[in-house]
């Protein structure tokens, strides 16, 4: 759920709207350093028994017991949600889905979800379509690439979609993805000017990452943050491609631990793994790189991959089953990490006085 001051009772302080949620079993603040989670700060989610949250706005003024902050004086005339015997948490963040997209390939050659064939009015139906769905699983910040577009003119269609549903309901942060190594230097400023995406994400070679480099120190100079989508083994060139760059995040296999991966995390550079990874059944040390500090974050990789799920439920079933992380990681992995690999962790991913009440 997200809280709004439509839904809320009108409290003391002048037009502010109120709500107070009250009782929780276990209220799951994920409260902590302000960096990614790393090693045994992947297991600590602040549980706060008997917990409540008071939100002015939509956003949260106070967490803590349910004694104390119900007796704030806020509190007392605002619309109260009883959690009694409920389990309250951040509400799930994904880092990696396709809004604009379609649900069958245009081109029926490479199996991509182009979208180059569709009216705008039909890419906005569906994707309405699917950012519903995605609310009503738990998930209410996503990253949103444009790997469906194979050119320019639909990257621009894109990511004017993603304008387009800001806050309706999800909170969007555009990856641009350009369709080409070859983009021009001009088109990534134009796209950073118009404010139209604030992270270009960079597909990369295993064996050839010479493309990527030229295209990473444009993008910086553009001021873009950078992601890389690594296809193949995630070698010693790429992470060091990744540090270079500053890569905020790194999609694909996770490597194995070494001097490179610790360099990456005491950076804040973002493991990311998909759902497709997970099921096709890859090999990932991830319950080592974990051990050895690696923050990990979990997506979908929903649209751009037929097999995926955007259930984020689904994914933390996966992460425990095949991948050796626990309850607690995985909690962490799809929401505080991923809203910090989207460099958005200062607005959500945690509950805390000043984030939004994303819940």
């Amino acid at each position: 759920m997200s809280t709004s001051g439509t839904d809320s009772a009108a409290g003391p302080s002048g037009n502010s709207r109120w709500t107070l949620i009250r009782g929780a079993r276990q209220l799951l603040t994920l409260r902590g350093a302000s960096g990614p989670r790393r090693g045994s700060a992947m297991t600590d989610l602040s549980i706060i028994s008997d917990g409540a949250v008071l939100i002015r706005d939509g956003v949260i003024e106070e967490v803590g017991a349910t004694r104390r902050v119900e007796n704030l004086v806020p509190a007392r005339s605002a619309r109260v949600i009883d959690a009694t015997g409920r389990v309250v948490m951040p509400a799930f963040v994904d880092p990696d889905i396709a809004l604009a997209a379609s649900h069958a390939a245009a081109d029926g050659i490479s199996g991509e979800p182009d979208i180059r064939r569709i009216s705008r009015h039909r890419l906005e139906a569906m994707a309405a379509a699917l950012a519903a769905d995605l609310a009503r699983y738990g998930v209410l910040t996503v990253g949103a690439h444009t790997l469906a577009a194979p050119d320019l003119q639909n990257t621009n269609k894109a990511l004017r979609l993603h304008q387009t549903m800001q806050a309706r309901p999800l909170r969007i942060r555009s990856v641009f993805s350009p369709p080409t190594d070859s983009v021009s230097d001009v088109w990534m400023t134009s796209v950073f000017r118009k404010k139209l995406a604030s992270i270009l994400e960079i597909p990369v070679k295993s064996d050839d990452v010479a493309a990527a480099s030229l295209m990473a120190t444009a993008a910086a100079t553009a001021g873009y943050n950078i992601r890389l989508r690594v296809s193949g083994t995630t070698t010693p060139k790429v992470l060091e491609l990744a540090y270079s760059a500053g890569a905020v995040a790194l999609i694909g296999q996770v490597p194995v631990s070494s001097e490179m991966t610790r360099a990456l995390g005491d950076a804040g550079c973002v493991k990311v793994l998909l759902t497709t990874r997970i099921l096709a059944g890859l090999s990932m040390p991830v319950r080592s790189a974990i051990d050895d500090g690696t923050p990990i974050a979990l997506g979908s990789g929903y649209q751009h991959d037929r097999a995926a799920s955007m259930n984020p439920q689904f994914l933390l079933h996966l992460a425990c089953q095949a991948l050796e992380m626990t309850v607690e990681e995985a909690i962490v992995a799809a929401t505080y990490n991923a809203a910090y690999s989207l460099r958005l962790s200062h607005v959500t991913g945690s509950l805390a006085p000043g984030k939004a009440a994303d819940l």
